[in-house]
């Protein structure tokens, strides 16, 4: 896309946002589930790229797995200005019934599948045609009805493009409107009160799901800081290799055991090309994370990985990004990544 046709993107994103009418925030999660596919999955040679209407179901539920956790005292927030939502209804049943566990759900095949269709069915009901309703038009910036077949929709030319490449700066955009939209819920107005965590709580890390990923790390690691290669002798932290700040990907492969001091200092920065080498060797090539991962019922994705991975570095090299190496030690990310990453 052209620098113009980028803004043209960004404008009738805004736009949608500004004017479009919010109820409940299924548009929300629809673009954020837009934006994060985009990242994931690969466009076609025209730029065009199919999405079926499961895999938006996937990302919804995904969202609303911590979301429908009580947020105080025991009351959960409501998130549709009528009734409850649908979508939040069913996953909530699904989170009890798998004890908070979604990598012990999404291992479920043909529960995980009929909740991926319950959820679709929901998605064409509701948001999926209102979504680029702005006023009393319909602005087809992003994808087209006409288009829609066999279950799925499509990406116009460019559109994945754009939410690649302004990724960061969308899912800001769809964070704050989500926020502001649950705090326009009468019924959440006393839940809520005076508190500012709402947005670390509808989009933070669930520490305690996190948590069961450091046994197996350690393991695998064999009891070494990833980074320094100096033995964790307390505890240690879990770090986000692709940073959190940069794609929420809380899958085993994403995951490494590191010194505070070390995980401190690499912060959200993109790790420089030592590190991305040990870490494709050991996190993706490596068939014994996966298999310890899957022993432990923990999420396990290394292709995903790979590919957000590809997509980050990418827009380092974009944006020509310090890339961390140790301490207060960076470098310009430079050639070479895209040969460990191929």
């Amino acid at each position: 896309m052209s620098a113009e046709e980028d803004l043209r993107f960004l404008r009738n994103f805004q736009r949608l946002l500004d004017e479009g009418a919010f109820v409940s925030t299924y548009k929300f999660a629809l673009l954020q589930a837009l934006a994060d596919l985009a990242v994931e999955r690969n466009p076609q040679p025209d730029g065009r790229l199919p999405l079926p209407v499961t895999a938006l179901a996937g990302k919804f539920i995904e969202y609303f797995w911590r979301q429908v956790l009580p947020y105080k005292d025991g009351k959960a927030l409501a998130y549709n200005t009528g009734r409850q939502a649908a979508v939040v209804h069913r996953v909530r049943e699904a989170r009890a019934q798998y004890h908070g566990n979604l990598a012990e759900a999404q291992a479920d095949a043909g529960a995980w599948s009929a909740l991926e269709g319950e959820v679709a069915r929901i998605i064409r009901t509701m948001p999926l045609w209102k979504l680029q309703t702005v006023g009393n038009q319909t602005v087809e910036f992003l994808y087209r009805k006409a288009d829609y077949r066999d279950g799925q929709i499509i990406l116009l030319p460019g559109v994945a493009a754009a939410l690649r490449q302004f990724h960061g700066l969308l899912t800001h955009l769809i964070r704050g409107g989500w926020v502001t939209q649950v705090q326009r819920i009468a019924a959440n107005r006393q839940i809520l009160g005076d508190t500012t965590d709402l947005p670390s709580f509808l989009f933070g890390i669930e520490r305690q799901a996190l948590n069961r990923f450091r046994g197996v790390l350690r393991e695998h690691q064999q009891g070494a800081c990833f980074y320094c290669g100096r033995r964790v002798t307390n505890e240690g932290e879990l770090d986000h290799f692709i940073p959190w700040a940069r794609y929420p990907l809380d899958v085993g492969q994403n995951f490494v055991l590191a010194h505070g001091q070390c995980n401190n200092a690499k912060r959200d920065f993109l790790a420089a090309l030592p590190h991305l080498e040990r870490w494709r060797e050991r996190n993706i090539d490596s068939t014994e994370l996966a298999r310890r991962l899957h022993d432990r019922e923990l999420p396990s994705d290394g292709a995903r990985a790979l590919v957000v991975a590809r997509w980050a570095y990418a827009q380092g090299a974009s944006s020509r990004a310090q890339l961390w190496v140790q301490g207060r030690e960076f470098r310009q990310v430079a050639a070479g990544w895209e040969q460990v990453l191929r």
